[in-house]
């Protein structure tokens, strides 16, 4: 069984491949970014997501973070998927954006498995944290339909320290459950979490992983 990748930023994505990469065990991968040809002066005058807009956030090679329009990634990601289906089994994309991408291969939305393993756990009440400011409205309409939301706080797994997270999960403490919505969230932010809460926390790393597993099962 073959994988690709695909992160909305620059590939490789050793971050979030050093946690999930112990569930790949004879199973090949290859990752792509939609952003790995292009300098930073490209992905800013591309890319950058304009006032009010919904915008998604990401990594570069170098560990910096990037935030990126929704719309104008959509394209682009749409067209990398359509070059790397031929040579795969399975498509994963790296990002719990909500993304319609047509494709002759099986496709993993880190969103709907999110959605799905929450709704299964069925929890009274729920904490959520989500990376920018501009996905707060987003998060409550997706989660609201879930559980009862206690809260949600926003904090970057790319520019916020761990304090600011600790001291931010004030907000969210005694949720049931809490869910991490990106997957730039990682198996350390998850533990870190439920000290700072008490509470049961979902990283999609973990439930993507899981699907892969699943899949690679069914082969």
């Amino acid at each position: 069984m073959r994988v690709a990748f695909i992160t909305l930023g620059q590939s490789p994505r050793e971050d979030i491949m050093s946690d999930i990469g112990k569930y790949l065990k004879g199973i090949e991968y290859v990752e792509y970014g939609l952003l790995d040809d292009l300098t930073l002066e490209e992905i800013e005058r591309e890319f950058k997501p304009l006032p009010n807009e919904l915008a998604y956030v990401s990594r570069l090679r170098d560990g910096s973070e990037v935030k990126l329009s929704k719309n104008k990634v959509t394209s682009r990601l749409q067209e990398l998927v359509s070059k790397v289906e031929g040579s795969v089994d399975l498509i994963v994309i790296l990002c719990t954006g909500d993304f319609n991408i047509r494709s002759s291969k099986p496709v993993v939305y880190p969103s709907q498995a999110l959605i799905s393993k929450v709704t299964e756990i069925s929890p009274r009440t729920l904490g959520v944290v989500v990376p920018l400011e501009s996905q707060v409205d987003m998060a409550r309409k997706r989660w609201c339909r879930v559980s009862e939301v206690t809260g949600i706080i926003v904090w970057s797994p790319y520019s916020g320290t761990e304090e600011e997270l600790t001291r931010s999960a004030e907000v969210i403490k005694g949720s049931e459950v809490v869910v991490m919505d990106c997957l730039g969230y990682s198996i350390a932010h998850k533990k870190l979490l439920e000290t700072a809460t008490n509470s049961r926390v979902i990283v999609p790393r973990e439930v993507v992983a899981e699907l892969i597993t699943e899949f690679s099962r069914r082969l």
